[in-house]
Protein backbone atom coordinates (compact mmCIF):
# COMPACT_ATOMS: atom_id res chain seq x y z
CA UNK A 1 0.00 0.00 0.00
CA UNK A 2 3.01 2.70 0.82
CA UNK A 3 4.45 1.80 -1.86
CA UNK A 4 1.55 2.68 -4.28
CA UNK A 5 1.05 5.84 -2.53
CA UNK A 6 5.04 6.35 -3.18
CA UNK A 7 4.75 5.45 -6.88
CA UNK A 8 1.37 7.99 -7.26
CA UNK A 9 3.14 10.61 -5.51
CA UNK A 10 6.44 10.37 -7.45
CA UNK A 11 4.33 10.15 -10.56
CA UNK A 12 2.21 13.49 -9.69
CA UNK A 13 5.60 15.24 -8.68
CA UNK A 14 7.25 14.37 -12.44
CA UNK A 15 3.93 15.50 -14.01
CA UNK A 16 4.13 18.52 -11.64
CA UNK A 17 7.88 19.56 -13.28
CA UNK A 18 6.97 18.62 -16.70
CA UNK A 19 3.96 20.52 -16.88
CA UNK A 20 3.95 23.16 -14.87
CA UNK A 21 7.17 23.97 -13.81
CA UNK A 22 9.39 23.50 -16.43
CA UNK A 23 7.48 25.52 -18.83
CA UNK A 24 6.77 28.26 -16.15
CA UNK A 25 9.69 29.09 -14.51
CA UNK A 26 11.45 30.28 -17.65
CA UNK A 27 8.47 32.38 -18.67
CA UNK A 28 8.28 33.94 -14.92
CA UNK A 29 12.12 34.85 -15.54
CA UNK A 30 11.35 36.40 -18.79
CA UNK A 31 8.12 38.10 -17.35
CA UNK A 32 11.22 39.60 -14.64
CA UNK A 33 12.75 40.64 -17.70
CA UNK A 34 10.44 42.15 -19.59
CA UNK A 35 7.89 44.31 -16.94
CA UNK A 36 5.03 45.66 -18.84
CA UNK A 37 6.22 44.57 -22.35
CA UNK A 38 5.01 40.86 -21.39
CA UNK A 39 1.79 39.60 -20.43
CA UNK A 40 1.78 35.99 -18.58
CA UNK A 41 -1.58 33.72 -19.73
CA UNK A 42 0.35 30.67 -18.14
CA UNK A 43 -2.53 27.93 -18.63
CA UNK A 44 -1.62 24.83 -17.17
CA UNK A 45 -1.57 21.56 -19.78
CA UNK A 46 -4.21 23.23 -22.30
CA UNK A 47 -1.82 26.58 -22.69
CA UNK A 48 -2.33 28.87 -25.24
CA UNK A 49 -4.96 26.39 -27.22
CA UNK A 50 -6.96 26.23 -24.03
CA UNK A 51 -6.78 30.35 -23.61
CA UNK A 52 -8.69 30.22 -26.59
CA UNK A 53 -11.61 27.35 -26.04
CA UNK A 54 -12.29 29.46 -22.91
CA UNK A 55 -12.23 32.53 -24.78
CA UNK A 56 -15.07 31.20 -26.83
CA UNK A 57 -16.91 30.04 -23.73
CA UNK A 58 -16.65 33.36 -22.04
CA UNK A 59 -17.15 36.03 -25.27
CA UNK A 60 -18.43 34.13 -27.77
CA UNK A 61 -14.89 34.87 -29.80
CA UNK A 62 -12.01 32.65 -29.16
CA UNK A 63 -9.05 35.91 -30.11
CA UNK A 64 -11.36 38.11 -27.52
CA UNK A 65 -8.85 37.14 -23.81
CA UNK A 66 -5.91 38.32 -25.58
CA UNK A 67 -7.34 41.09 -27.47
CA UNK A 68 -8.91 42.31 -24.23
CA UNK A 69 -5.44 42.13 -22.65
CA UNK A 70 -3.37 44.00 -24.76
CA UNK A 71 -5.88 47.06 -25.06
CA UNK A 72 -5.23 47.33 -21.14
CA UNK A 73 -1.51 47.30 -21.29
CA UNK A 74 -0.90 48.79 -24.84
CA UNK A 75 3.19 48.60 -23.92
CA UNK A 76 2.68 44.45 -24.05
CA UNK A 77 4.57 42.99 -26.92
CA UNK A 78 4.30 39.56 -26.00
CA UNK A 79 2.16 37.13 -24.59
CA UNK A 80 4.25 34.00 -22.45
CA UNK A 81 2.24 30.99 -22.64
CA UNK A 82 2.50 27.38 -23.18
CA UNK A 83 1.93 24.85 -25.83
CA UNK A 84 1.29 21.48 -23.48
CA UNK A 85 5.03 21.45 -21.87
CA UNK A 86 6.65 23.33 -23.79
CA UNK A 87 7.10 27.37 -23.27
CA UNK A 88 5.57 29.29 -25.91
CA UNK A 89 6.16 32.93 -27.03
CA UNK A 90 3.28 34.71 -28.20
CA UNK A 91 4.30 37.48 -30.75
CA UNK A 92 2.22 40.64 -30.76
CA UNK A 93 4.40 43.57 -31.57
CA UNK A 94 5.02 44.42 -34.64
CA UNK A 95 8.36 44.64 -34.59
CA UNK A 96 8.80 41.41 -32.92
CA UNK A 97 6.82 40.16 -35.77
CA UNK A 98 8.52 41.61 -38.49
CA UNK A 99 11.85 40.47 -37.35
CA UNK A 100 10.52 36.67 -36.80
CA UNK A 101 9.20 37.18 -40.31
CA UNK A 102 12.79 38.52 -41.65
CA UNK A 103 14.65 35.23 -39.58
CA UNK A 104 11.89 32.89 -40.65
CA UNK A 105 15.20 29.92 -41.62
CA UNK A 106 15.15 30.19 -36.93
CA UNK A 107 11.75 28.66 -36.89
CA UNK A 108 10.32 25.68 -37.75
CA UNK A 109 6.67 25.09 -38.95
CA UNK A 110 4.50 22.45 -36.71
CA UNK A 111 2.53 20.66 -39.11
CA UNK A 112 -1.11 21.14 -37.58
CA UNK A 113 -1.56 17.75 -39.44
CA UNK A 114 1.36 15.84 -38.41
CA UNK A 115 0.35 13.27 -41.03
CA UNK A 116 3.17 11.42 -43.23
CA UNK A 117 4.22 12.39 -46.60
CA UNK A 118 0.97 14.78 -46.67
CA UNK A 119 2.08 18.61 -47.80
CA UNK A 120 5.78 18.11 -46.47
CA UNK A 121 7.33 18.24 -49.88
CA UNK A 122 4.88 21.52 -50.69
CA UNK A 123 5.68 25.20 -50.63
CA UNK A 124 3.78 25.66 -46.82
CA UNK A 125 6.26 23.30 -44.87
CA UNK A 126 9.34 23.15 -47.19
CA UNK A 127 12.82 24.59 -46.11
CA UNK A 128 15.91 25.90 -47.49
CA UNK A 129 16.89 25.49 -51.03
CA UNK A 130 13.83 23.34 -51.88
CA UNK A 131 11.43 26.60 -50.45
CA UNK A 132 13.67 28.87 -52.65
CA UNK A 133 13.02 26.90 -55.74
CA UNK A 134 9.32 26.35 -55.48
CA UNK A 135 8.72 30.10 -54.93
CA UNK A 136 10.47 30.76 -57.55
CA UNK A 137 8.52 28.49 -59.57
CA UNK A 138 5.43 29.24 -58.40
CA UNK A 139 5.93 32.92 -58.49
CA UNK A 140 5.29 33.98 -61.90
CA UNK A 141 1.79 31.89 -62.02
CA UNK A 142 0.32 33.76 -58.65
CA UNK A 143 0.21 37.08 -60.61
CA UNK A 144 -2.88 38.94 -61.57
CA UNK A 145 -1.93 38.87 -65.30
CA UNK A 146 -1.62 35.39 -64.83
CA UNK A 147 -4.67 34.61 -62.97
CA UNK A 148 -7.19 37.18 -64.79
CA UNK A 149 -7.42 33.84 -67.08
CA UNK A 150 -9.09 32.05 -65.06
CA UNK A 151 -11.94 34.99 -63.52
CA UNK A 152 -14.79 33.10 -66.54
CA UNK A 153 -13.83 29.65 -65.39
CA UNK A 154 -14.69 31.71 -61.43
CA UNK A 155 -18.01 33.01 -62.86
CA UNK A 156 -19.65 29.61 -64.16
CA UNK A 157 -18.45 28.02 -60.19
CA UNK A 158 -19.94 30.32 -58.63
CA UNK A 159 -23.51 30.05 -60.90
CA UNK A 160 -22.93 26.81 -60.76
CA UNK A 161 -22.77 25.78 -56.92
CA UNK A 162 -25.18 28.64 -56.10
CA UNK A 163 -28.05 26.44 -58.23
CA UNK A 164 -27.11 23.45 -56.70
CA UNK A 165 -26.16 23.88 -53.08
CA UNK A 166 -28.91 23.94 -50.16
CA UNK A 167 -26.99 26.92 -48.71
CA UNK A 168 -27.97 25.65 -45.16
CA UNK A 169 -24.34 24.56 -44.40
CA UNK A 170 -22.35 28.47 -44.83
CA UNK A 171 -18.81 27.15 -44.47
CA UNK A 172 -20.06 23.95 -46.85
CA UNK A 173 -21.61 26.44 -49.40
CA UNK A 174 -18.77 28.74 -49.80
CA UNK A 175 -15.90 26.35 -49.49
CA UNK A 176 -17.58 24.38 -52.15
CA UNK A 177 -16.45 27.23 -54.29
CA UNK A 178 -13.18 27.91 -53.59
CA UNK A 179 -12.04 24.30 -53.39
CA UNK A 180 -13.67 23.67 -57.04
CA UNK A 181 -11.85 26.92 -58.56
CA UNK A 182 -8.65 25.54 -56.84
CA UNK A 183 -9.21 22.02 -58.06
CA UNK A 184 -9.90 23.50 -61.41
CA UNK A 185 -6.80 25.80 -61.87
CA UNK A 186 -4.75 22.82 -60.90
CA UNK A 187 -5.89 20.00 -62.74
CA UNK A 188 -7.82 22.17 -65.62
CA UNK A 189 -10.44 19.64 -67.54
CA UNK A 190 -8.60 17.03 -65.48
CA UNK A 191 -10.75 18.06 -62.96
CA UNK A 192 -14.11 17.49 -64.79
CA UNK A 193 -16.20 14.54 -62.47
CA UNK A 194 -13.21 14.58 -59.99
CA UNK A 195 -14.65 12.77 -57.33
CA UNK A 196 -13.42 11.29 -54.05
CA UNK A 197 -15.07 8.50 -51.95
CA UNK A 198 -18.53 8.95 -53.57
CA UNK A 199 -18.23 12.91 -53.52
CA UNK A 200 -17.23 15.87 -55.03
CA UNK A 201 -13.64 16.32 -54.95
CA UNK A 202 -13.84 19.99 -52.81
CA UNK A 203 -16.12 18.72 -50.19
CA UNK A 204 -14.57 15.40 -49.58
CA UNK A 205 -10.61 17.07 -49.51
CA UNK A 206 -12.75 20.01 -46.62
CA UNK A 207 -13.71 17.19 -45.11
CA UNK A 208 -10.38 15.30 -44.39
CA UNK A 209 -8.80 18.73 -43.92
CA UNK A 210 -10.95 19.65 -41.28
CA UNK A 211 -10.84 15.89 -39.60
CA UNK A 212 -7.14 16.23 -39.29
CA UNK A 213 -7.21 19.49 -37.08
CA UNK A 214 -10.18 19.03 -35.59
CA UNK A 215 -9.56 15.93 -33.93
CA UNK A 216 -6.44 17.06 -32.11
CA UNK A 217 -8.46 19.95 -30.72
CA UNK A 218 -11.26 17.73 -29.41
CA UNK A 219 -8.69 15.15 -28.20
CA UNK A 220 -6.02 16.10 -25.74
CA UNK A 221 -4.84 12.64 -25.74
CA UNK A 222 -3.99 13.31 -29.32
CA UNK A 223 -3.29 16.60 -29.29
CA UNK A 224 -0.42 15.92 -26.45
CA UNK A 225 0.97 12.63 -29.17
CA UNK A 226 0.70 15.47 -32.12
CA UNK A 227 3.65 17.57 -29.62
CA UNK A 228 5.75 14.17 -28.46
CA UNK A 229 5.78 12.00 -31.55
CA UNK A 230 4.77 14.29 -34.57
CA UNK A 231 4.47 12.44 -37.92
CA UNK A 232 4.55 9.13 -35.59
CA UNK A 233 1.42 9.75 -33.55
CA UNK A 234 -0.71 8.08 -36.63
CA UNK A 235 1.32 5.12 -35.52
CA UNK A 236 1.13 5.36 -31.19
CA UNK A 237 -2.25 3.48 -30.48
CA UNK A 238 -4.23 4.67 -33.01
CA UNK A 239 -8.54 5.22 -32.81
CA UNK A 240 -10.31 3.52 -35.50
CA UNK A 241 -11.01 7.93 -36.49
CA UNK A 242 -7.26 7.69 -36.82
CA UNK A 243 -7.27 4.75 -38.91
CA UNK A 244 -9.97 5.75 -41.02
CA UNK A 245 -8.38 9.79 -41.84
CA UNK A 246 -4.80 7.12 -42.81
CA UNK A 247 -6.97 5.63 -45.08
CA UNK A 248 -8.54 8.42 -46.61
CA UNK A 249 -5.21 10.63 -47.14
CA UNK A 250 -3.78 7.00 -48.88
CA UNK A 251 -6.88 7.23 -50.98
CA UNK A 252 -6.73 11.10 -52.13
CA UNK A 253 -3.00 10.87 -52.67
CA UNK A 254 -3.74 7.58 -55.49
CA UNK A 255 -6.15 9.32 -56.87
CA UNK A 256 -4.16 12.66 -57.52
CA UNK A 257 -1.06 10.60 -58.53
CA UNK A 258 -3.06 8.97 -61.33
CA UNK A 259 -4.59 12.13 -62.46
CA UNK A 260 -1.05 13.35 -62.30
CA UNK A 261 0.68 10.33 -63.89
CA UNK A 262 -2.33 10.65 -67.10
CA UNK A 263 -1.31 14.47 -67.70
CA UNK A 264 2.23 13.33 -68.31
CA UNK A 265 1.12 10.73 -70.36
CA UNK A 266 -1.14 13.91 -72.32
CA UNK A 267 1.71 16.20 -72.76
CA UNK A 268 4.60 13.70 -73.50
CA UNK A 269 2.62 13.01 -76.61
CA UNK A 270 1.10 16.76 -77.06
CA UNK A 271 3.31 19.34 -75.37
CA UNK A 272 1.85 23.02 -74.72
CA UNK A 273 3.77 25.84 -76.17
CA UNK A 274 2.01 28.72 -74.56
CA UNK A 275 2.39 29.17 -71.22
CA UNK A 276 -0.50 31.68 -70.49
CA UNK A 277 -2.63 27.95 -71.54
CA UNK A 278 -1.01 26.04 -68.60
CA UNK A 279 -2.94 25.30 -65.35
CA UNK A 280 -1.12 24.60 -62.14
CA UNK A 281 -0.40 20.68 -62.84
CA UNK A 282 0.93 21.77 -66.46
CA UNK A 283 3.86 24.25 -65.18
CA UNK A 284 4.51 21.23 -63.28
CA UNK A 285 4.52 18.20 -65.40
CA UNK A 286 6.20 20.26 -68.40
CA UNK A 287 8.94 21.34 -65.96
CA UNK A 288 8.88 17.44 -64.88
CA UNK A 289 8.91 16.10 -68.69
CA UNK A 290 11.84 18.51 -69.48
CA UNK A 291 14.12 17.27 -66.82
CA UNK A 292 13.84 13.77 -68.47
CA UNK A 293 14.73 14.72 -71.53
CA UNK A 294 17.74 16.81 -70.94
CA UNK A 295 18.69 13.99 -68.40
CA UNK A 296 18.67 16.71 -65.60
CA UNK A 297 18.70 16.43 -62.38
CA UNK A 298 15.24 15.12 -61.42
CA UNK A 299 14.35 18.25 -58.74
CA UNK A 300 10.43 17.85 -59.40
CA UNK A 301 9.19 14.77 -58.68
CA UNK A 302 5.33 12.98 -58.23
CA UNK A 303 5.60 12.95 -54.80
CA UNK A 304 6.18 16.68 -54.92
CA UNK A 305 3.38 17.29 -56.99
CA UNK A 306 0.73 15.56 -54.96
CA UNK A 307 2.05 17.50 -52.31
CA UNK A 308 2.29 20.56 -54.38
CA UNK A 309 -1.64 20.04 -54.36
CA UNK A 310 -2.76 19.57 -51.93
CA UNK A 311 -1.29 22.20 -50.28
CA UNK A 312 -2.71 24.44 -52.74
CA UNK A 313 -5.88 23.01 -52.31
CA UNK A 314 -5.31 23.76 -48.41
CA UNK A 315 -4.02 27.12 -48.10
CA UNK A 316 -6.62 28.05 -51.40
CA UNK A 317 -9.72 26.88 -49.75
CA UNK A 318 -10.57 27.06 -45.99
CA UNK A 319 -9.44 30.39 -45.73
CA UNK A 320 -10.63 32.30 -48.56
CA UNK A 321 -13.96 31.17 -47.80
CA UNK A 322 -13.92 31.44 -44.46
CA UNK A 323 -13.19 35.34 -44.70
CA UNK A 324 -16.09 35.44 -47.33
CA UNK A 325 -18.59 33.44 -45.19
CA UNK A 326 -17.13 36.59 -42.32
CA UNK A 327 -18.09 39.09 -45.33
CA UNK A 328 -21.36 37.80 -45.23
CA UNK A 329 -21.85 37.77 -41.96
CA UNK A 330 -21.44 41.74 -41.42
CA UNK A 331 -23.24 41.85 -44.41
CA UNK A 332 -26.34 40.62 -42.80
CA UNK A 333 -25.59 41.65 -39.46
CA UNK A 334 -25.48 45.24 -41.11
CA UNK A 335 -27.95 45.90 -43.84
CA UNK A 336 -27.10 49.25 -44.58
CA UNK A 337 -23.38 47.93 -45.85
CA UNK A 338 -25.37 45.46 -47.88
CA UNK A 339 -27.51 47.89 -49.32
CA UNK A 340 -24.60 50.15 -49.91
CA UNK A 341 -22.18 46.82 -51.41
CA UNK A 342 -25.48 45.44 -53.38
CA UNK A 343 -25.78 49.01 -55.28
CA UNK A 344 -21.99 48.89 -56.44
CA UNK A 345 -22.70 45.47 -57.68
CA UNK A 346 -25.56 46.84 -59.73
CA UNK A 347 -23.70 50.28 -60.79
CA UNK A 348 -20.40 48.17 -61.85
CA UNK A 349 -21.95 45.31 -63.33
CA UNK A 350 -25.13 45.05 -63.89
CA UNK A 351 -26.79 41.66 -64.64
CA UNK A 352 -23.77 40.97 -66.71
CA UNK A 353 -20.68 38.14 -65.48
CA UNK A 354 -17.63 39.86 -63.93
CA UNK A 355 -14.92 40.94 -66.12
CA UNK A 356 -11.13 41.54 -65.39
CA UNK A 357 -12.20 45.40 -65.88
CA UNK A 358 -14.98 45.38 -63.12
CA UNK A 359 -12.84 44.05 -60.29
CA UNK A 360 -10.75 47.60 -59.55
CA UNK A 361 -14.38 49.30 -59.63
CA UNK A 362 -15.69 47.73 -56.88
CA UNK A 363 -14.23 49.36 -54.52
CA UNK A 364 -16.64 48.57 -51.24
CA UNK A 365 -16.37 45.35 -52.01
CA UNK A 366 -12.51 45.52 -51.41
CA UNK A 367 -12.91 47.91 -48.08
CA UNK A 368 -15.45 44.94 -47.08
CA UNK A 369 -12.80 42.80 -47.58
CA UNK A 370 -10.22 44.81 -46.02
CA UNK A 371 -11.90 45.72 -42.74
CA UNK A 372 -12.96 41.72 -42.30
CA UNK A 373 -9.12 40.86 -42.75
CA UNK A 374 -8.88 43.55 -39.69
CA UNK A 375 -11.04 42.68 -37.71
CA UNK A 376 -11.86 38.96 -37.78
CA UNK A 377 -9.13 37.44 -39.85
CA UNK A 378 -9.51 33.70 -40.49
CA UNK A 379 -5.82 33.47 -40.33
CA UNK A 380 -5.62 35.12 -36.85
CA UNK A 381 -2.12 34.28 -36.72
CA UNK A 382 0.56 31.93 -38.85
CA UNK A 383 1.18 28.50 -38.35
CA UNK A 384 2.71 27.40 -34.62
CA UNK A 385 6.27 27.42 -35.16
CA UNK A 386 9.26 25.93 -33.05
CA UNK A 387 12.64 27.36 -32.45
CA UNK A 388 15.34 25.69 -34.10
CA UNK A 389 18.03 26.85 -31.89
CA UNK A 390 19.04 29.17 -29.70
CA UNK A 391 18.37 32.29 -31.17
CA UNK A 392 17.64 36.13 -30.05
CA UNK A 393 14.42 37.74 -30.93
CA UNK A 394 14.89 41.46 -30.11
CA UNK A 395 15.69 41.21 -26.19
CA UNK A 396 14.60 38.06 -26.03
CA UNK A 397 16.73 35.27 -25.63
CA UNK A 398 14.62 32.29 -27.09
CA UNK A 399 15.70 28.58 -26.40
CA UNK A 400 15.43 25.66 -28.57
CA UNK A 401 12.24 23.51 -28.74
CA UNK A 402 10.54 26.50 -27.21
CA UNK A 403 6.98 27.36 -29.83
CA UNK A 404 6.35 30.21 -30.98
CA UNK A 405 3.04 32.08 -32.15
CA UNK A 406 3.22 35.35 -34.70
CA UNK A 407 0.06 36.77 -33.80
CA UNK A 408 -0.47 38.87 -37.14
CA UNK A 409 -3.80 40.32 -36.24
CA UNK A 410 -2.67 41.46 -32.37
CA UNK A 411 -2.62 45.11 -33.33
CA UNK A 412 -5.72 45.47 -35.41
CA UNK A 413 -7.98 46.16 -32.47
CA UNK A 414 -6.04 49.09 -30.60
CA UNK A 415 -6.71 52.49 -30.99
CA UNK A 416 -3.26 53.61 -31.06
CA UNK A 417 -3.02 51.73 -34.79
CA UNK A 418 -6.51 52.53 -35.85
CA UNK A 419 -9.14 54.78 -35.03
CA UNK A 420 -12.27 53.50 -33.04
CA UNK A 421 -10.58 49.96 -33.66
CA UNK A 422 -13.40 47.81 -31.66
CA UNK A 423 -15.77 48.96 -34.24
CA UNK A 424 -16.69 47.63 -37.60
CA UNK A 425 -16.52 50.03 -39.88
CA UNK A 426 -15.48 49.47 -43.53
CA UNK A 427 -15.62 53.13 -45.08
CA UNK A 428 -12.02 53.23 -43.11
CA UNK A 429 -10.63 51.80 -46.12
CA UNK A 430 -12.21 54.24 -48.62
CA UNK A 431 -10.65 57.17 -46.88
CA UNK A 432 -7.73 57.80 -49.38
CA UNK A 433 -5.72 58.97 -45.95
CA UNK A 434 -3.20 56.58 -44.80
CA UNK A 435 -5.60 54.15 -42.01
CA UNK A 436 -2.76 52.67 -40.01
CA UNK A 437 -1.51 54.93 -37.36
CA UNK A 438 2.46 54.38 -36.04
CA UNK A 439 3.30 52.19 -39.10
CA UNK A 440 6.15 50.54 -39.25
CA UNK A 441 4.96 48.16 -42.74
CA UNK A 442 4.30 45.11 -39.93
CA UNK A 443 0.94 46.33 -38.32
CA UNK A 444 -1.78 45.34 -40.87
CA UNK A 445 -0.67 42.45 -42.66
CA UNK A 446 -3.49 40.38 -43.91
CA UNK A 447 -1.28 37.89 -46.27
CA UNK A 448 1.77 37.94 -44.09
CA UNK A 449 4.77 39.71 -44.82
CA UNK A 450 8.48 39.33 -45.98
CA UNK A 451 10.08 36.70 -47.50
CA UNK A 452 7.37 34.09 -47.12
CA UNK A 453 4.32 35.90 -47.23
CA UNK A 454 1.06 34.50 -49.05
CA UNK A 455 1.78 33.55 -52.50
CA UNK A 456 -1.84 33.34 -53.61
CA UNK A 457 -3.35 36.53 -52.17
CA UNK A 458 -4.24 37.59 -55.28
CA UNK A 459 -6.55 34.71 -56.24
CA UNK A 460 -8.17 34.79 -52.44
CA UNK A 461 -8.97 38.21 -53.74
CA UNK A 462 -10.08 37.65 -56.86
CA UNK A 463 -12.23 34.64 -55.90
CA UNK A 464 -13.81 37.48 -52.51
CA UNK A 465 -14.73 40.22 -54.93
CA UNK A 466 -16.23 37.82 -57.81
CA UNK A 467 -18.14 35.48 -54.80
CA UNK A 468 -19.13 38.42 -52.48
CA UNK A 469 -20.67 40.26 -55.98
CA UNK A 470 -22.66 37.15 -57.36
CA UNK A 471 -24.28 36.56 -53.88
CA UNK A 472 -25.20 40.03 -53.15
CA UNK A 473 -26.56 40.55 -56.60
CA UNK A 474 -29.01 37.22 -56.28
CA UNK A 475 -29.62 36.85 -52.41
CA UNK A 476 -30.63 39.32 -49.49
CA UNK A 477 -28.30 37.62 -47.04
CA UNK A 478 -29.70 37.57 -43.47
CA UNK A 479 -28.90 36.35 -39.89
CA UNK A 480 -30.86 33.20 -38.75
CA UNK A 481 -33.13 34.18 -35.84
CA UNK A 482 -33.00 30.28 -34.60
CA UNK A 483 -29.31 30.39 -33.65
CA UNK A 484 -28.76 34.22 -33.70
CA UNK A 485 -28.13 34.53 -29.84
CA UNK A 486 -25.20 31.55 -30.63
CA UNK A 487 -23.14 33.25 -33.19
CA UNK A 488 -19.39 33.31 -32.42
CA UNK A 489 -16.18 33.20 -33.81
CA UNK A 490 -14.31 29.78 -32.99
CA UNK A 491 -11.46 27.91 -33.64
CA UNK A 492 -11.14 25.13 -36.21
CA UNK A 493 -7.54 25.82 -37.00
CA UNK A 494 -9.03 29.20 -38.45
CA UNK A 495 -10.74 31.67 -36.34
CA UNK A 496 -13.97 30.77 -37.73
CA UNK A 497 -17.69 32.16 -37.78
CA UNK A 498 -19.89 29.45 -36.02
CA UNK A 499 -22.19 27.98 -36.32
CA UNK A 500 -23.02 27.02 -40.09
CA UNK A 501 -26.32 27.73 -40.93
CA UNK A 502 -26.39 31.09 -39.18
CA UNK A 503 -26.80 32.62 -42.62
CA UNK A 504 -29.62 32.54 -44.38
CA UNK A 505 -30.35 33.36 -48.21
CA UNK A 506 -33.71 34.79 -49.46
CA UNK A 507 -33.37 35.04 -53.39
CA UNK A 508 -34.30 38.80 -54.42
CA UNK A 509 -36.89 39.44 -56.77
Amino acid sequence: MYIIGFVALGLIAIAIYFFILRPLTPLLLLKLKLGDKAILMFNPINGVIGLLMNSIKKNHDAMETIYSALRRNPNAKVILSNLIYKPCIVLTGSEYIRDSFLEHHNFEKMNPFQIKSYMQKGLVFSEGDRWKRQRNFLGSAFTFEKLKSRIPMMNLVVEDIVQKDSKKNLNEFISRMTGEIVIKSFFGDLAEGFQLEGKDAQLALIDLTGSMSQIQFENPFIFIKSLIFKERMWDIFPSQKEKDIVRRVDNVKMKVKEMILKRIEQLRQNPIQDKNKMVFLDLYVTEYLQQQSQQKEQLIDIEEIIHQFTTLFFVGTDTTATAIGTCLYYLAKYPEIQSEILEEVQEVIGQNEIKEEHLNKLVKINALIQEVLRFKNPSYSTIFRVVKNDTQLQEIKLKKGWALIQMQNASHTQEKYFDGATEFNYKRWLNKQKQVKNDNGYIYIPFGAGPRNCIGQHMAMMESKIIIALLVRKYKILLNPEVQQQIRFGIKFLYILEPDNCLLFEKRI
